[in-house]
């Protein structure tokens, strides 16, 4: 049975296309993922325009917001007519020469599409297509509270005929190629949803701790528009670390993290309040912090490699210090203050044996793997509490410490590495890892 669909008519370079709109519900219906094709297995990798879908994300993210959201949207989608026939009637005809000149003057390109035979087939949009599917189609697997009202969405749909595999290959290229997504840092300043985004851009603003504005700047001296941290910016930090010491502190008070669905505002104001503790304390209790909010035009200076405080300005040690100082207080065994104070007395060069292997690479570079961030987290825990863990917490760590320095820890003649000395006194410094 044809398809006939209302729509405009525009001409890119010698490729005709339709704009229109379809319901969610007709869009499932009739389109198919270029996967589904019978043709698809037999296909060269050539031939095969579309990648894989990503089924995780379609059902961790872009399902859960379409189905969750009141105010929903997303661009326009480009379906390919394959082997059919597209056949277009303007209104020009129709127009009566009454009618004002500005519909006369369009009516050429107004009209009604006819899609005759062949695939309705997603050239750009699957994911799109799929998260609609799995909303309309499989309740049991996605929920929300508009999953109801999605059917009778309509969706913007761009026509375009198939005339051979070669031209689709390349406009699907280009189209896939040349669409740039969204940065972290840009979904950060943007999502109205992610709980840890908002508290982080709430730490940002005037009388916020990270509110405060470089010398004569009128900026604040977090860098927000990239993701890290150029050797001569006058910057502290980045969003993108402000983000990840949300997510610490919010798990580390049990708080799921859900991106998709947007807390209350008394949940917020909650959130804001833990987190806005953590940073006021780590700025005001950690000394290289303090000096450089008092003059920000030292921290390139600080930021060097043989400065005495230079992993404080590197991004990922940034990032280790929130997960050590939050392990530190689990259990509140010491407090927030204590925690950032007793930081002040770790050897912070970048040059210090005690980060080779674990923050700084044998090179001299740093490690910006999660790995390391996650062990450089647990060695600041150490050195600041280790007062406050147990025997087997410390073997655990010494032995993922001796890993990282490629020590055999399960050969019984191995010499084992000693963690390095913590600023606080503890029982033993140096175990021998069980066999």
């Amino acid at each position: 049975m044809a398809l006939v669909i209302p729509c405009v008519k525009g001409r890119m370079g010698n490729t005709d296309f339709y704009q229109a709109k379809m319901s969610a519900r007709d869009l499932v219906q009739g389109v198919r993922a270029a996967s589904s094709l019978e043709e698809w297995k037999g296909m060269s990798i050539e031939e095969r325009m579309q990648r894989e879908p990503d089924l995780k994300r379609i059902k961790g993210e872009i399902a859960p917001y379409i189905a969750g959201t009141q105010d929903r949207f997303f661009g326009a989608v480009i379906v390919l007519v394959y082997k059919g026939e597209i056949y277009f009637d303007s209104i020009k005809d129709w127009v009566s020469s009454k009618a004002p000149r500005a519909y006369q003057s369009v009516a050429d390109d107004i009209g009604v599409i006819t899609i005759d035979g062949g695939s309705l087939i997603m050239l750009d949009g699957q994911h799109r297509l799929l998260a609609l599917e799995m909303v309309i189609k499989k309740p049991d697997e996605v929920s929300g509270e508009c999953r109801e009202e999605v059917p009778n969405d309509d969706i913007c749909v761009i026509f375009i005929n198939h005339e051979d595999n070669e031209k689709t290959r390349r406009i699907f290229n280009k189209v896939n190629r040349y669409a740039k997504t969204t940065s972290r840092g840009d979904n950060i300043i943007t999502s109205e949803d992610d709980r840890s985004a908002i508290i982080a851009r709430k730490l940002l603003l005037d009388g916020a701790p990270l509110g405060v504005k470089a010398n004569g700047s009128s900026d604040v001296i977090v860098e927000w528009k990239n993701n890290t941290l150029a050797a001569r910016s006058t910057k502290l930090t980045t969003i993108s670390v402000v983000y990840e010491s949300v997510k610490l502190i919010l798990a580390h008070n049990s708080v799921p993290l859900d991106p998709t669905v947007r807390p209350t505002e008394e949940e917020l104001e909650e959130y804001y309040g833990w987190a806005e503790q953590l940073w006021n304390t780590v700025l005001e209790k950690l000394q290289p912090y303090r000096e450089a909010l008092i003059d920000s035009s030292q921290i390139p200076e600080m930021r060097k490699d043989n400065h005495p405080y230079s992993l404080l300005f590197k991004s990922a040690a940034q990032i280790a210090l929130f997960k050590g100082v939050i392990i530190a207080i689990r259990g509140d065994l010491i407090s927030l203050d204590q925690a950032v104070q007793r930081a002040n007395k770790i050897d912070w060069r970048m040059s210090s044996e005690i980060w080779t292997n674990v923050l700084v690479t044998p090179g001299g570079t740093m490690a910006r793997a999660q790995q390391a961030q996650n062990l450089g987290g647990k060695l600041i825990a150490y050195l600041i509490s280790a007062d406050k863990m147990t025997q087997e917490e410390i073997e655990a760590l010494q032995r993922e410490y001796n890993n990282a320095h490629g020590v055999d820890i399960n050969d019984p003649d191995a010499e084992l590495i000693p963690l390095p000395k913590p600023v606080v006194e503890t029982v033993s410094q140096t175990v021998r890892a069980s066999a």
